[in-house]
C-alpha cells in the first residue's frame, strides 16, 4: 500500500492534534489575578450589579470588582477595618462588620456608605437571612450575635451565646430557617439559632481530637440540608440539619477557613490553606469537595492565605481573597482551564499567579514533541512501502 504525500499530511496532523488533546489538562484552574487593597478577608456576590464586594481589613475600604472583566471599578472608604460582608439583594445594600463595632451599609446603585448600626465588639462576621430579611452578625469580642432588620437598619435582637464563646463566620440555612454559627471555644461547640424566635434551639459539638478542633466557618449546602464547617485541625466537618449531627469529617489543607459553594456543579470549594508537595516546597490552595459523595476531587493552587470566597452563577466562577498579597484570585468551574493544581503548576511563588488571563500553567506542545510527531509518521510510511 503506498501512501500520497496528501495522506501522510492527514496522518501528521491527526497525530499532531491528538497529541495535543492528550497533552491538554481537563480540570478546574485560576484564569485570572485581580489586585486590590491591603489584607482582602470578606468577598461578596452582588447578583443585580454582577459585581464582587471584597473588605480590605488593612486598607478600611471595600473593593469592587465588575465579573466582566474582572478588573475593579470602585474603591469604597470606611472608617474602620471591614473584615465580613454580605450581600442583601432585598434591598439591594451590602453589610460590613467593621472592627469599630458597627456594620456599615453601603448602596450598590451609588457605592456609598449610607447607614451603619452599631452592634457588639468586633462584629467580623455577617450573614443574611433571606427568610426574614435580617442580617446576622457574629460579635466575636461579646460572644453575641446581633440581628439586623434591613427594613431599617436597626438592631431587633442580641442572641447571648454562652459564656467564653468566640462566634466566627456563619451561615444561614434556607431550607430549616436558621442561622448556625461555629464558635471557638473546646471542642467547637456550634450554635444554631432559629430566625423565628431569634433564640438558640442546638449545640453542636465536634468530635474530639489528639489537636485543636476550633470550628472558623460554615457554609450550607441547599442540596443535601448539610452545613460544612471548617476547622483548625486541618479538617471539614459535615453536619446534617435534619437532626444536627456529623455525618462525615474530610482532612483538608493546613487550617481551612471559608466556604463557597457552586450550585450549579454541586462543588463546594474550601480556603484549605497550605499543602506541602515537596521537602521545600509549599502552595497555598484551595480544594474542591463533590457534595454527592462528600470527596475531596481537585485541589487548586492560588495566592497566599486565602480566606474567603463567593460564588458567580453567571459566569460560572469562584473568587478567592488572597490575604496576604492582596490579590483575588479567580477560578473557572470549567472542565477547559488550564490545571494550576500543585504538581501540574511550575508556578513557585506559593501559587500566586502574576499575569490577569490566566495562562499561567498552561500546557503545550512543544517542538520537540512535533519532531516526535513527524518522525513517527515517518516511520509508519517507511514501513508500508516495505510491503
Amino acid at each position: 500500500m503506498k501512501y500520497t504525500k496528501g495522506k501522510l499530511v492527514g496522518v501528521m496532523f491527526f497525530v499532531f492534534f491528538s497529541l495535543c488533546a492528550a497533552n491538554s489538562v481537563s480540570a478546574i484552574g485560576v484564569v485570572s489575578t485581580i489586585t486590590v487593597r491591603q489584607s482582602p478577608e470578606g468577598i461578596t456576590y452582588d447578583a443585580a450589579k454582577r459585581e464582587m464586594f471584597v473588605a480590605n481589613y488593612g486598607n478600611n475600604t471595600v473593593s469592587v470588582i465588575a465579573t466582566s472583566n474582572n478588573t475593579v471599578v470602585a474603591t469604597i472608604p470606611l472608617r474602620a477595618s471591614p473584615f465580613g460582608i454580605v450581600y442583601d439583594p432585598g434591598v439591594g445594600k451590602i453589610y460590613v462588620g467593621c472592627s469599630d463595632s458597627k456594620v456599615y451599609v453601603i448602596d450598590d446603585d451609588s457605592n456609598q456608605v449610607i447607614a451603619n448600626v452599631t452592634v457588639g465588639l468586633y462584629p467580623f462576621w455577617v450573614a443574611y437571612d433571606s427568610g426574614k430579611g435580617e442580617i446576622f452578625v457574629s460579635n466575636t469580642g461579646s460572644g453575641t450575635v446581633s440581628v439586623i432588620s434591613d427594613k431599617n437598619n436597626t438592631v431587633v435582637a442580641t442572641v447571648i451565646l454562652g459564656l467564653g464563646l468566640q462566634p466566627k463566620a456563619l451561615c444561614y440555612d434556607s431550607g430549616k430557617g436558621e442561622i448556625f454559627v461555629p464558635c471557638w471555644e473546646g471542642g467547637g461547640p456550634i450554635k444554631v439559632i432559629s430566625d423565628t424566635n431569634n433564640t438558640v434551639v442546638a449545640t453542636i459539638l465536634l468530635p474530639e481530637t489528639a489537636s485543636i478542633h476550633e470550628p472558623s466557618a460554615a457554609g450550607y449546602v441547599p442540596d443535601k440540608n448539610e452545613i460544612f464547617v471548617s476547622n483548625a485541625d486541618n479538617t471539614v466537618s459535615i453536619i446534617s440539619d435534619t437532626n444536627n449531627t456529623v455525618i462525615a469529617t474530610l482532612a483538608v489543607g493546613f487550617s481551612p477557613y471559608g466556604f463557597a459553594y457552586d450550585s450549579d456543579k454541586g462543588l463546594m470549594f474550601v480556603a484549605a490553606g497550605q499543602i506541602q508537595v515537596s521537602a521545600s516546597e509549599y502552595y497555598d490552595t484551595v480544594q474542591v469537595i463533590s457534595v454527592s459523595n462528600n470527596t475531596l476531587i481537585e485541589t487548586i493552587a492560588v495566592g497566599m492565605q486565602p480566606k474567603f470566597l463567593a460564588y458567580d452563577p453567571a459566569m460560572g466562577e469562584i473568587f478567592v481573597t488572597n490575604s496576604y498579597v492582596n490579590t483575588v484570585s479567580v477560578i473557572s468551574d470549567s472542565a477547559s482551564v488550564p490545571n494550576t493544581t500543585p504538581g501540574n503548576n511550575n508556578n513557585n511563588n506559593g501559587g500566586q499567579q502574576n499575569n490577569n488571563n490566566g495562562n499561567s500553567g498552561k500546557k503545550s506542545t512543544p517542538g520537540f514533541e512535533l519532531l516526535i510527531v513527524i518522525g513517527a509518521a515517518a516511520f509508519v510510511l517507511f514501513l508500508k512501502r516495505k510491503r
